[in-house]
């Protein structure tokens, strides 16, 4: 490989740029079968090692040229722009300020000459020369960049990806455009080797502002490494029911893919491959240039393990991985997670390892989960792939099904999309989807979307999912991001507003149990909510509340950090919050399921403090209410213990009266009315002591047991 003049010494040995493409697509990658050439040896670009020839003056290179794309070429004119090394950028026009973790080498000209107007877009280009050898055998090359606020690259003249633009809204050199919310994000790109040709090659960037008041501007092509076929970002999600699960991966390399699947708890582990079951994937281009696949795993059987992989010949196989199915019974745990958000800190690397540790104590105290619920938000900035790779990076992510909400810091990207694949998704509202688990129905809606219109199309799907399939289950549950009754600032979002207005009433009038969401950084329980009208109890709300809500009465439930990477502060009483707590210390909840209770408990990750519990119980689950009075007295010498046992509940119960001195039963004692008897201690006198009255419904149905005391008499 030749290096051009533009291309300083120091390139990555072989060595480095493997340890570096592993740092970028985590722990699961398995190489395709290829031949290493001379280009494996080299990165064609590095941060620090690489001239690049720039424009930062507010002009279009193109000019008139009917090919505005005439600049990316190998043959445009470039002699009178400037040189320099990256990283490129600028603070409110000064070299300082983004962070520690974006220095800039090169201050790049952020205003238009004589304005504090941002300059639209910036202009970079570098040659690689290569021979053909150097090309042999390497089907593609992977990048790592890190930009703001949104880039185009080109390789001799033609677009290879575009950052930051899924929608493909930029149309001319000059425009702003771009996510500016956010700090520099960190990406990967590929490039297909046949964008390069022998000789020399020109690799050009444009850099995108997102508008005129943009603070700042940053970019830095960190490298470009050949890849021979790598699987990255495997996802293992919940399927449409428990015999299934849904994979979902991203491939440096184009070209179809497949999961293979095997019980793996018999034969040592070991997996004839050829003989597996297979599915083929569902794929596309990624919004980082990569191929993204979906796919599907199915005929699961409970109380199993299974080992799959992930891939093709073609384009490289994952490493196997192993997962269990559990119980397929009606008595169950899940676990539910509030923001992982990667990045939100800061330090994406430090939230990350935050999270894996969270992650391996959940699992370790709770090695019997099912399946996992994120209420969103899983990174800080929609487009990062650096930000995906360290919140799907744990073991976990590949060994524990888990459901993902569409939080509003992932939704700018497409790589949202593409990094999961969630069942049953609607066809007429984005991201809408649903799934059942055993004997619980989980309705997922996108609260990204609302607008009076789609909320209306949320109530839509929840209505079709609910009254088509609700009678199955035990419990129904929905999730989305954005909670409608925390305790902090974004409850009095007007989009919260709006949405807590008008699902509040269609979450009561269906029949949901359970709504979990995030958004709001700080654990929060509402009281039974009738619509939007908060039940508030006699008794104040306490750890182990054991609730009986009628059938219009809703608990909504609000996820704190699950990394730590951010928390909110309490923004005042809210007449709907029950119990609520901001001790800044990540947290999850476990949810213990059976057909006539769902518990949620939610603990302090680190100390495994007891932060809430609170347990849901069918009212029927409860037994018979009964109010019991008892009373002594004297009756011809003789001491008598009666005991009246009223059915203060809405159905007839059977009801049992037990005595030291006797007891007896009531059949179908109607609501209102009393079972009462008197019992002969045969006896002129008795000690204090205690009858047991028991209530039964109809049926077979549940019991509830009481022991009242009864006072001493002498009678003579």
């Amino acid at each position: 490989m030749n290096l051009h003049a533009s291309r300083l010494p120091g390139a990555l040995t072989r060595a480095a740029a493997s340890a570096l493409a592993v740092s970028l697509v985590g722990t699961v990658l398995v190489a395709a079968t290829a031949t290493p050439t001379a280009a494996a040896d080299e990165s064609l670009l590095s941060a620090s090692g690489t001239t690049w020839r720039y424009l930062d003056d507010n002009t279009n290179p193109a000019g008139a040229s009917a090919d505005q794309r005439v600049w990316t070429t190998t043959a445009f004119d470039d002699s009178a722009w400037k040189t320099a090394t990256g990283a490129f950028g600028a603070k409110r026009g000064a070299a300082t300020g983004i962070g520690a973790a974006f220095p800039i080498t090169t201050l790049l000209t952020q205003y238009i000459e004589g304005t504090t107007t941002d300059v639209p877009t910036f202009f970079f280009r570098t040659d690689v020369e290569l021979t053909a050898a150097d090309l042999d055998g390497v089907p593609a090359f992977e990048g790592e960049i890190v930009y703001d606020d949104a880039a185009i690259v080109y390789v001799n003249g033609e677009e290879v990806v575009r950052l930051g633009d899924d929608g493909r809204e930029i149309t001319e050199n000059l425009q702003y455009h771009g996510n500016g919310r956010t700090d520099p994000v960190t990406g990967t790109f590929v490039v297909p080797s046949d964008a390069f040709e022998p000789g020399e090659n020109t690799i050009s960037v444009a850099l995108y502002q997102d508008a005129p008041t943009s603070s700042d501007i940053y970019l830095d092509v960190r490298s470009l490494v050949p890849t021979h076929g790598e699987v990255r970002d495997v996802a293992l999600n919940v399927g449409a029911d428990e015999t299934q699960a849904n994979v979902a991966w991203f491939s440096t390399l184009p070209g179809a893919g497949e999961v293979q699947w095997a019980r793996a708890d018999g034969a040592g582990g070991e997996v004839d491959w050829p003989a597996a079951a297979t599915s083929s994937s569902r794929s596309g281009t990624a919004a980082d240039g990569a191929t993204y696949h979906h796919a599907t795993i199915a005929g699961l059987e409970e109380d199993s393990a299974y080992a799959y992989r992930v891939g093709s010949a073609a384009t490289g196989w994952s490493e196997p991985t192993t997962f269990t199915t559990g119980t397929f019974g009606d008595e169950f745990s899940a676990l539910f997670i509030g923001d992982a958000q990667i990045g939100a800190s800061g330090n994406a690397a430090n939230d990350a390892t935050r999270w894996a540790a969270n992650l391996d104590t959940m699992t370790a105290l709770h090695p019997d989960t099912a399946f996992l619920i994120s209420a969103g938000d899983q990174v800080e900035n929609a487009g990062s792939t650096q930000q995906y790779t360290g919140f799907l990076a744990p073991r976990q992510m590949r060994e524990l099904r888990f459901a993902v909400q569409d939080g509003n810091h992932d939704t700018a990207s497409a790589l949202y999309d593409q990094h999961y694949a969630m069942p049953n998704l609607s066809t007429e509202q984005r991201r809408d989807y649903w799934y059942a688990y055993n004997n619980v129905l989980v309705v997922a809606i996108d609260s990204n979307d609302s607008s009076t219109e789609q909320i209306a199309g949320h109530e839509a799907f929840l209505r079709d999912v609910v009254g088509t399939h609700g009678d199955a289950y035990d419990w129904v549950v929905v999730t989305f991001h954005h909670s409608l009754y925390s305790q902090a600032f974004h409850s009095r979002d007007t989009d919260v507003v709006r949405m807590r207005d008008a699902l509040s009433p269609v979450f009561s009038d269906l029949g949901v149990d359970l709504v979990l969401a995030g958004h709001d950084h700080i654990y929060t329980r509402s009281y039974l909510m009738e619509g939007t009208t908060p039940v508030v109890p006699a008794a104040a709300p306490a750890e182990g509340d054991v609730l009986t809500p009628d059938e219009d009465q809703v608990l909504y439930l609000t996820g704190n950090s699950s990394s730590g990477s951010k928390f909110y502060d309490f923004d005042g009483a809210k007449p709907w919050t029950a119990r609520w707590e901001q001790s800044r210390e990540a947290s999850y909840s476990d949810l213990d399921v059976t057909p006539t209770s769902l518990t949620v408990t939610t603990y302090a990750t680190g100390s495994q403090r007891v932060v809430d519990q609170v347990t849901l119980e069918r009212e029927d689950a409860a037994g018979p209410a009964l109010d019991v009075e008892t009373s002594a007295r004297c009756l011809a010498g003789t001491a008598y213990v009666a005991v009246r046992a009223t059915n203060t509940g809405d159905v007839p119960a059977d009801v049992t009266l037990a005595t030291p001195f006797g007891s007896r039963t009531f059949a179908a004692v109607a609501p209102g009315k009393a079972a009462y008897q008197s019992f002969s201690t045969r006896s002129v006198a008795t000690e204090a002591g205690s009858v047991t009255v028991t209530g039964t419904l109809p049926d077979g149905g549940a019991s509830s047991a009481q022991d009242v005391a009864y006072p001493a008499i002498t009678c003579g």
